[in-house]
C-alpha cells in the first residue's frame, strides 16, 4: 500500500484501507441495477462469498453496515420470546444481546471478561442449563478488545450437544481468520465489506444454513428492507437484488473475490497470521504489552500504561505522524490503541506505526 505524503495511514479497527485498484473500480461510470450485465456480477459475487466462507449454503447480500446484517439475522430467525444465549466478551458482542433484547427476545449472556476468550465448557455448562434455547451467538473477532474465539474447537463440540442455530459474527474475521462455516457446523455467519474484503462500508453479507429456511418461514419479527425471502427470491427470479444496491460496492467485491479466489484463502490466512504475529513481537520488544490473552490476527489492542494518556496519543498520531488508529471504546476508554491490520496493511506501515508511537511514548517518560 502507498501513500502520498499528504495522506493518512489508516491502522484503524475498520474500515480497512482500500488499494488502489479497488479505489479506480468504484470510480466507474454507472449502469443499470437491473441490467443482464449487473445481475451477471451479483450472482457471480454470490457465489464467491460462498468461498469466502466455505459453505455451500446460500448466501444474502444486503446494502448495510455489519451491523445490519446482525439486525436482518435476528429480524429474519426469531419471534418474540424465543430464547437465545449470548457470549459476551466486549462491545460488539453485546450488541448481539442489544439487537435481540430490543426485537423482544429471552437473552441468556455468558459474561467473559474484556480481553478473555470463551472456552468449551462455559458453553456447554449454559447449554445444559437453558431450556428451549433457540440459539447460540458468537462473535468470532471481538473488535473492541481484540480477543479470538477459537470456533474450530468450540463450534463442533456445542454442535454434538444441541440443535440450537449457531450464529457468528464475523465481520472483523472472513477473509483474514480461517473460517470454515460447512466443515465446523456454523449455521449462520454475518460479515461486511469493509475489513478482511478490503472494501468501503456498505455490504453486508449473510451465509445461510438451508435448514434455517424453515424458521425463516416461522420468524414473527417485523422485517421489509432486510427481509431473507426477498432477497432470496430477487436472486432466483434473475433480478439480482431485491432493492437497489450499492453498485460501485458490488463491483469491487467482484473484483477482490476473483483476487482472493487466484490467491487462495489458504495462503490469505498465513500472511495476515505472520503480519499479525511480526508486529506483536516488535511492540512487546519495545516494551509495551497485548490487551487480549489470545488475540486475533485482525487486529492488535495495546496497553497504554501512561494513565489517561491512549486518546492524547492518539491524537498525537494523527496531528505529528499522519496515522489514523482506532480508540479504545467502553472499559477500554482512554485505555488503549487499536490497530488493524486486516487487509493491505504489510510489515512497512505498521512499522512506522511503531517508530512513531515510540517517540510519542519517550515525550511522557
Amino acid at each position: 500500500m502507498r501513500l502520498t505524503s499528504n495522506e493518512n495511514l489508516l491502522l484503524t479497527a475498520g474500515p480497512a484501507p482500500i488499494s488502489p485498484a479497488v479505489q479506480k473500480i468504484i470510480s466507474q461510470p454507472m449502469i443499470y441495477h437491473r441490467s443482464d450485465e449487473f445481475v451477471q456480477i451479483f450472482r457471480r459475487v454470490t457465489e464467491n462469498l460462498k468461498y469466502l466462507v466455505q459453505t455451500e449454503h446460500e448466501i444474502i447480500i444486503l446494502t448495510a453496515s455489519g451491523t445490519g446484517g446482525m439486525e436482518a439475522t435476528i429480524a429474519n430467525l426469531f419471534s418474540p420470546g424465543d430464547t437465545v444465549l449470548v457470549v459476551e466478551n466486549g462491545k460488539f458482542s453485546e450488541r448481539w444481546s442489544q439487537i435481540s433484547e430490543f426485537f423482544g427476545l429471552n437473552v441468556r449472556r455468558i459474561n467473559i471478561p474484556w480481553g478473555k476468550s470463551p472456552a468449551v465448557d462455559q458453553l456447554v455448562e449454559n447449554i445444559n442449563y437453558i431450556p428451549d434455547l433457540k440459539a447460540i451467538l458468537l462473535t468470532h473477532c471481538e473488535t473492541s478488545t481484540g480477543a479470538f474465539t477459537d470456533l474450530e474447537t468450540i463450534v463442533p463440540q456445542i454442535r454434538k450437544l444441541t440443535p440450537s442455530i449457531i450464529i457468528v459474527d464475523a465481520i472483523s474475521s472472513a477473509g483474514v481468520l480461517p473460517l470454515k462455516m460447512d466443515q465446523w457446523g456454523i449455521d449462520v455467519i454475518v460479515t461486511a465489506s469493509q475489513k478482511g474484503l478490503g472494501l468501503p462500508p456498505g455490504l453486508a453479507i449473510v451465509a445461510l444454513n438451508k435448514r434455517l429456511w424453515h424458521y425463516v418461514e416461522l420468524a414473527e419479527l417485523p422485517r421489509y428492507y432486510l427481509d431473507f425471502t426477498r432477497a432470496r427470491q430477487a436472486l432466483r427470479l434473475g433480478r439480482g437484488s431485491a432493492y437497489t444496491p450499492a453498485i460501485p460496492l458490488v463491483f469491487a467485491a467482484d473484483m477482490a473475490l476473483n483476487e482472493i479466489r487466484q490467491i487462495g484463502l489458504e495462503k490469505i490466512w498465513q500472511k495476515r497470521a505472520a503480519v499479525a504475529a511480526n508486529f506483536r513481537e516488535k511492540i512487546i520488544a519495545s516494551g509495551l504489552t497485548i490487551f487480549p490473552e489470545i488475540p486475533a490476527d485482525s487486529l492488535t489492542v495495546i496497553n497504554i500504561n501512561a494513565p489517561h494518556q491512549a486518546n492524547h496519543i492518539i491524537s498525537l498520531l494523527k496531528e505529528k505522524y499522519q496515522i489514523v488508529v482506532s480508540r479504545g471504546q467502553g472499559q477500554l476508554s482512554n485505555k488503549v490503541i487499536r490497530v488493524g491490520h486486516f487487509v493491505n496493511v504489510d510489515d512497512e506501515p505498521l512499522d512506522r506505526f511503531i517508530k512513531a508511537l515510540q517517540a510519542i511514548l519517550s515525550n511522557f517518560e
